[in-house]
């Protein structure tokens, strides 16, 4: 069981609460969006890589807000973030995303430790802004060849890729011809898995838990007597006593 190290105050409030669920006057505690985004600010930003087949791929995120899906009973974070590719040190692709991810709240009555579970990304998304970028072709055929690219401008742009490419492996040679299209959605498209597994192999099961703390007079009145956890009500409600659903 929890030791608390409350205040005098929080040790009456936590007896005269711990009095009143036993009464059944009190059945569950609820924490609104405001206060689970308190508890999240300190971890942006932060930065991750991602496998591309040439160069390096990072995605730096920015900040994430909380939302909360009453239906589906899903715990979600909305982020705001930056891709950035890179080859032979040079970007040659740079986009804001904006992802969300969402995981289903179970607290363990036994660890006094609320878990998300089942995450999943949900949505990927490219924003269209000044800070986006794509590389041209010439680009490339300049920066990896500068002693070819005379001959190779002379040729369509598809065929000169092929000989720029030329001597590589087979996935590096597509991958570099997904930069012909210029379309930074297409490019975005394929790194979309390569993104969506970096995130969940990131993610550690204590990024996605939460111990109730013995200085939150709150989180000691559901570490003695929480039931279960659910998003209800536009809010996360910890319910105290067997009514729980």
């Amino acid at each position: 069981m929890i030791t608390t190290q409350l205040t005098l105050k929080d040790r009456i409030t936590l007896f005269i609460a711990t009095w009143l669920v036993k009464f059944g006057k009190l059945n569950h505690d609820d924490f609104t969006r405001p206060e689970l985004q308190a508890l999240i600010e300190d971890a942006f930003p932060y930065q991750f890589t991602f496998d591309i087949p040439v160069g390096v791929g990072t995605v730096n995120v920015l900040e994430g807000k909380v939302t909360l899906d009453n239906a589906a009973n899903r715990v979600g974070l909305q982020c705001l973030a930056a891709v950035h590719i890179e080859v032979a040190a040079s970007t040659i692709y740079r986009a804001h995303i904006v992802f969300a991810l969402s995981a289903t709240p179970h607290y363990d009555a036994n660890a006094e430790t609320l878990y998300l579970t089942n995450l999943t990304t949900d949505t990927l998304t490219l924003i269209n802004d000044d800070y986006a970028f794509i590389r041209d072709t010439q680009f490339l055929l300049s920066k990896f060849f500068p002693k070819s690219l005379n001959s190779l401008l002379g040729k369509p742009l598809r065929s000169a890729l092929s000989l720029f490419t030329a001597g590589t492996s087979d996935m590096a040679s597509e991958y570099l011809k997904l930069y012909l299209s210029g379309s930074k959605q297409a490019i975005l498209d394929y790194h979309k898995p390569q993104i969506d597994n970096a995130i969940t192999r990131q993610l550690t099961q204590d990024d996605l838990s939460h111990r109730m703390r013995d200085t939150q007079w709150r989180e000691v009145l559901f570490a003695r007597l929480g039931k279960n956890v659910r998003v209800e009500d536009n809010v996360l409600r910890f319910y105290l006593n067997d009514h729980s659903q």
